[in-house]
């Protein structure tokens, strides 16, 4: 699954209307709930842990897919 395919499917999207700059500025469901939601998601899917200031820190796509490949995770 990709980073993309995952947020769409966290936040109730289809994957087209997800790109690199998707944030919580572009996303109204993307809120605080729902970004603690979204690091387990990505947690589990990828096989990877982030610590607290990192998980804040991965605030669009586009930062999540950078922290995934810090840790070498594949899409």
């Amino acid at each position: 699954m990709t980073p993309e395919a995952l947020v769409a499917r966290v936040f109730g999207h289809d994957a087209s209307e997800i790109d690199d700059a998707t944030s919580p500025e572009t996303l109204g469901e993307w809120d605080s709930l729902g970004h603690i939601t979204l690091i387990i998601e990505l947690e589990s899917a990828f096989d990877v842990s982030f610590a607290p200031e990192e998980a804040m820190a991965m605030t669009s796509v586009g930062a999540i897919k950078s922290a995934l490949r810090s840790r070498d995770a594949r899409w």
